[in-house]
């Protein structure tokens, strides 16, 4: 039977490592190129040194080009050409990625103005450095370091890199994306040019992937995999052959629109074929749903899916839809997988808080006997041979929300709005809450047109003194964020209003008003703090 959700889920990507952030802050220091392969800009190969941070010591990393994204088949259809190409057309010519696997460092290397700009992150000796270029031509070696349990960040992202990157799986979910016009649609719109508009779409989609290999991941036993073979991009309506027409009856019709994909994968190798777009999809005559798929279907004729694409958050819809087609039914009463614990496959339309953020990420024991007994069926053969071309999984080494202003990621979200976040007064004074939580304004009234339930912040998003939010929607100590005063972390929030109370505070200083001065700053300071910072002391 059809399976539906009936929300919006809360939560974003999988955090792998970070290695464009800032840093803090920490004296310049040598960072050089000591030997090159030599064939071309991006050699297949070299070896970096580097001056370790409060010492004199220099030491060298050997390291190898990597290209995660060079393998993907990608194909683009416009007024009914299509064009394929490999996913290393879809990304910027001027870098490249290089690692050392024994080392477990991982660097990125770009271009600009005939410099070699050096991003990322080092193991030397069991310790962790980051690399931040700063200035025009220099760079800046950080030691990362431990939290309060005794653990670095960094053994704890490579755990999870360890986890999300393991090789050999029990069984790997080979996943065909369609994406329709009116996502490409909206990506225009966004980014302006068609090649801008492919690149960040083919980075966007690669974090729709991790995450969702992330969770499947996780299950622990038995052990799955989720990998891209496919992705499949129409630039207009007449082109997105698996959907409905705009102007039909069934144009946001989930039914209808898994009919149409359904007949039009027929034939493709791939374990499962997702479409996604940006059409508010409805099942007969409810239009809250924001996927839908067949159920115990994986490898079978019916091995298709779509999915509402409503952001940054939208791989949560996506591993949903596939845990159906694996075998899995929505989270009921049973004991430890009830409806309001929120584990993935709860029905509940609700959103999260700190309590149970953590579920989001999580399948319910329920899930996952479920997934099991289909996979044991023998129905799920295909998931243990490769049918697909061989070609790399969608991947990325950029955790989104380190990218992205949050202001960026409300108008990716909703780009018919204003494109601004939306503070509420909890979150402005406990930063930390956006990561479990974010408003967005709908209109540029200020005083109409919020989200109502929230969504997660990205993964990576500041949230505090050198903090930034993790894949369990927490705010932890990340060296890797930026340095911030938490009595000010969002500056000042009314813009330049905040001059004209700073000017009237400082008359009523200067005019000896202490209680006006003290009733004023209360209304005030909160929302100009970083103008009304000294002017607001009473000692």
């Amino acid at each position: 039977m059809l399976q539906e959700i009936t929300y919006v889920y809360e939560s974003y990507v999988l955090n792998i490592l970070a290695i464009f952030l800032a840093v803090s802050a920490a004296a310049q220091a040598s960072v050089s190129v000591t030997q090159s392969s030599g064939d071309g800009p991006h050699p297949s190969s070299m070896e970096i040194e580097l001056q370790l941070p409060d010492t004199d010591k220099k030491v060298r990393i050997p390291l190898t080009k990597t290209a995660p994204l060079d393998g993907a088949v990608v194909t683009v259809t416009d007024g009914g050409v299509s064009r394929t190409f490999s996913g290393r057309q879809a990304q910027h010519g001027d870098q490249a990625h290089y690692r050392n696997v024994d080392s477990k460092s991982v660097i990125s290397v770009r271009h600009e103005n005939g410099t070699k700009r050096i991003s990322g992150h080092v193991m030397h000796k069991g310790t962790s450095y980051v690399i931040q270029p700063i200035g025009d031509s220099g760079h800046r070696v950080s030691k990362t370091k431990k939290t309060a349990d005794g653990t670095q960040p960094e053994q704890l992202l490579s755990r999870k890199k360890r986890r999300v990157n393991r090789e050999a799986t029990e069984y790997e979910v080979e996943i065909h994306i369609l994406i329709d016009h009116t996502v490409w649609k909206a990506f225009k719109t966004i980014f302006g040019t068609d090649d801008k508009a492919l690149t960040e779409l083919h980075f966007y989609y690669s974090h729709i992937v991790i995450g969702m290999d992330t969770v499947f991941r996780n299950i622990g036993s038995p052990s799955i995999s989720v990998r891209c073979i496919g992705l499949t991009v129409a630039k207009t309506e007449a082109d997105a052959k698996w959907m409905p027409p705009d102007s039909s009856a069934d144009a946001s019709d989930g039914g209808a629109t898994l009919g149409r994909i359904r007949a039009y994968s027929k034939g493709d190798r791939a374990d499962h074929v997702m479409g996604f777009t940006r059409r508010d999809i409805s099942l007969g005559k409810n239009s809250a749903v924001t996927g839908v798929a067949f159920e115990n279907s994986a490898c079978q004729e019916t091995k298709v899916s779509v999915v509402e694409d409503s952001g940054l958050h939208s791989w949560m819809t996506a591993a949903h839809e596939l845990a159906h087609n694996l075998g899995a039914s929505h989270d009921n009463n049973e004991p430890g997988c009830e409806m309001d614990l929120k584990f993935i496959m709860s029905p509940a339309a609700t959103s999260y808080d700190l309590s149970n953020i953590a579920n989001s990420y999580r399948f319910s024991p329920c899930t996952v006997r479920q997934i099991r007994t289909y996979l044991d069926s023998g129905k799920a053969a295909c998931l243990q041979s490769r049918q697909g071309t061989p070609i790399s999984q969608l991947t990325s080494s950029v955790r989104e929300g380190a990218r992205m202003s949050l202001d960026q990621v409300c108008r990716l979200n909703y780009p018919s709005s204003p494109g601004n976040i939306f503070l509420t007064e909890d979150v402005k004074a406990n930063p930390a809450l956006l990561c479990a939580k974010m408003h967005c304004l709908l209109k540029a009234d200020h005083a109409h047109g919020t989200t109502s339930t929230g969504f997660r912040a990205p993964v990576g998003s500041p949230c505090g003194n050198k903090k930034s939010c993790n894949w369990d929607g927490q705010c932890v100590a990340d060296e890797a964020a930026p340095a911030a005063d938490e009595s000010c972390f969002f500056g000042d929030i009314w813009g330049d209003q905040c001059g004209g109370w700073k000017t009237y505070i400082e008359y009523l200083r200067n005019t000896d008003q202490k209680s006006q001065r003290r009733s004023y700053c209360g209304q005030t300071q909160t929302n100009c703090c970083a103008s009304l910072k000294n002017l607001c002391r009473f000692d």
